[in-house]
């Protein structure tokens, strides 16, 4: 049985290739998080169940596919409010 997957490479805003399950600081490069707490807003996403991370060792990993499906939910959430493809 041929199983065949379509990869997407993704960037980070520095220019390198997001590997496969983010750390918490790529996962806040690759979602632009600012502010005082940046650690706190993806905290909060998981907290909330908008974004799953994974306990791998001791740390929490975000596969790219979740940040991935996210960013979708976030776009598609804007785009019915109004917030995208609007001109001014």
């Amino acid at each position: 049985m041929d199983i065949e997957q379509t990869f997407t490479v993704v960037f980070l805003p520095n220019g390198h290739p997001a590997p496969a399950v983010l750390t918490a600081d790529e996962t806040i490069e690759l979602l632009r998080l600012d502010g005082n707490s940046p650690e706190r807003t993806l905290k909060y996403y998981r907290d909330e169940g908008l974004l799953i991370g994974i306990r791998i060792g001791r740390k929490v990993r975000y596969p790219l596919a979740e940040v991935m499906r996210f960013l979708a939910q976030k776009a598609a959430l804007s785009k019915n409010n109004g917030l995208v493809g609007r001109h001014s």
